[in-house]
């Protein structure tokens, strides 16, 4: 079956509305994952609108299918593996009703970490530059923008 595109503009109503999203998922994870909880918990960078739906907001785009929400998270070296498990809901985003969003979680490997402490856009610009995994030379064909922390709030982080 087609993927059906919506030809509208992603704006700043829509990520106000994916990063209330990606904070409430963020939170519910941690819940329904327990045994995940102390590895990752505090190993959050940043919540990131990607792929498609990024590419509308800088202007490239060729409408929406659905919106990708990925969690990057700093690899934990005692648990260096995380489910690739998307977990999709259906909400209204702005104007986009009924709008299907799917939320990913990426880790960005530990060696590539240590050289960015605190510095969330410049390591996630390292990690689509580097392309050390093959999540990362996917995503790093298209764009991403950030819905949190809100320092990166609506920040194009890649183009």
């Amino acid at each position: 079956m087609a993927k059906t595109y919506v030809q509208q503009q992603v704006g700043a109503v829509e990520l106000r509305d994916l990063a209330t999203l990606a904070q409430q998922e963020e939170s519910e994870f941690f819940v329904r994952n327990l045994h995940l909880s102390e590895p990752y918990r505090d190993r959050l960078i940043a919540a990131a609108l990607c792929q498609g739906a990024a590419l509308q907001l800088v202007g490239r785009g060729y409408g929406v299918a659905d919106f990708d929400i990925h969690f990057f998270y700093r690899q934990n070296p005692s648990k260096p593996r995380l489910s690739r498990a998307v977990k999709r809901i259906t909400a209204n985003v702005g104007n986009f009703e009924h709008a299907p969003i799917d939320f990913v979680r990426t880790l960005v490997p530990v060696w590539l970490c240590g050289s960015h402490e605190g510095d969330a856009e410049t390591l996630l610009k390292a990690f689509l530059a580097q392309k050390p995994t093959s999540n990362a030379k996917y995503l790093s064909q298209k764009a991403v923008v950030g819905l949190t922390p809100q320092a990166l709030f609506g920040r194009i982080i890649w183009s």
